[in-house]
């Protein structure tokens, strides 16, 4: 009889058991590293996890996942293109030469964790984990730097500020409870439903030490995007347990001084009414105000391609030198607002690109918030609050004018993505 060794690897080469060992280890590792790279790390360890993806997807085999691409890829893929387009091609335009790239490599560098997933199956377990152990650690380092350094307001590693670190803090807690359906599902849902729980109420907690007012402003929409998702399948009296947890949750974090939430918010309040009332002192709510003022002024003057990063700065002085605002906010290099400087700087075609980075990926993820099993619903609800979360920072600053905004934005928009296609 003739031996078949039609199965057999060739010499040197990996046995197929050994490269899907590997590809799991390598995705894992992707997924944890995102998670613990948001705040807890540097957050330059974003950049390892596309490059983990794909060297997952190396050893997964044609086949494995879906057809890839689908329309809907290829909608997110050109959301993510466009966006960095317009910062590459309208920043040369303006003669500033390829200074775009600072912003535009983190949307490439995206592009290439959504095209990994088409070669490489990554379990949903590891996302989870990452998120909710990096929420922990991030809450931890916060209270570090609170208690221990003394800190005003806990701002997280260089170069990250108090306004990004906790931003992001409060989109890692949201993104912990949105995992909720995923844990519900499982066999071992109270393990994994307290970790994630914890995660969340953790990442309210760096929120609150950063003392980032922006954030909150958008938590009661965040709230009923978790609603839609899990809240209709609770029982009326967990529905009110949970709200009455979370009003007592918020009241604590407003009524202990030492968080020092009561005072941030007291002094918004008092800024806005000085604003109101034309008081001239400078504060960081008037300062937003006029800042908004000024880049309207300059958007009606040059609507459709802008001023460049360049040439708004030297406008905003000008201005500040004619009398027509306060000279100090000529030092602010953005206008604290993503619209507003999306288009004050890259006319209309940074705001188209802009708002098709926002929306096309609620459009495909908010389809899906309420249906489905419970990983698919824990995913579309994570893939709608990204979106959400970002469009309520960039109401108050400008979030996607630093790399680490849009690396984050896009991975966590791009993985997502990956991982609900396949879990459909």
């Amino acid at each position: 009889m003739i031996e078949d060794n039609s199965y057999r690897p060739l010499p040197g080469s990996m046995s197929r058991s050994w490269r899907a060992v590997c590809q799991a280890w390598l995705s894992a590792l992707a997924m944890l590293t995102l998670g613990a790279s948001m705040l807890a790390l540097p957050w330059e360890g974003l950049i390892v996890v596309p490059l983990l993806l794909l060297a997952a997807a190396w050893l997964g085999e044609e086949g494995q996942v879906d057809a890839f691409p689908r329309r809907e890829d290829l909608l997110l893929v050109a959301a993510m293109g466009l966006q960095g387009l317009a910062w590459v091609g309208m920043l040369l335009l303006h003669g500033e030469g390829a200074s775009g790239l600072v912003n535009a490599w983190p949307f490439a560098l995206a592009m290439v964790a959504l095209v990994a997933f088409a070669r490489v199956r990554v379990r949903a377990t590891w996302l989870w984990a990452g998120l909710a152990l990096g929420s922990l650690a991030a809450s931890a380092w916060a209270l570090w730097q609170r208690v221990v350094e003394g800190t005003t307001r806990a701002n997280g590693h260089e170069p990250l500020h108090a306004i990004l670190f906790g931003n992001l803090g409060l989109l890692m807690g949201l993104l912990c409870l949105a995992g909720l359906s995923w844990s519900f599902a499982r066999r071992e849902r109270w393990p994994w439903s307290l970790l994630l729980i914890v995660g969340g109420l953790a990442g309210l907690l760096t929120s609150a030490l950063s003392g980032s007012r922006g954030g909150w402003i958008g938590l009661p929409l965040a709230i009923w995007v978790l609603y839609r998702g899990h809240g209709r399948r609770l029982s009326l009296g967990w529905r009110v347990t949970l709200v009455a947890a979370l009003m007592a949750l918020l009241g604590s974090l407003y009524a202990m001084p030492q968080t020092g939430v009561a005072t941030r918010v007291d002094n918004a309040v008092n800024s806005l009414r000085q604003y109101v009332a034309g008081d001239d002192e400078m504060t960081s709510v008037s300062a937003r105000l006029e800042m908004w003022r000024g880049s309207s002024q300059l958007i009606l003057e040059r609507p459709l391609l802008g001023w460049g990063g360049s040439g708004y700065q030297a406008a905003m002085r000008e201005r500040g030198a004619e009398g027509e605002q306060d000279p100090a906010l000529g030092r602010f290099w953005h206008a604290h607002n993503d619209i507003l400087d999306a288009w004050v700087k890259r006319g209309v075609p940074g705001l188209l690109a802009l708002l098709a980075l926002y929306f096309t990926p609620l459009w495909l993820f908010a389809r899906g918030v309420g249906a489905g099993s419970g990983e698919q619903r824990a995913l579309a609800v994570a893939g709608t609050l990204v979106p959400v979360a970002f469009i309520d920072f960039g109401l108050t600053y400008s979030f996607l004018t630093y790399p680490v905004g849009g690396l984050v934005y896009a991975l966590l928009i791009t993985i997502l993505w990956g991982l609900y296609r396949q879990a459909h």
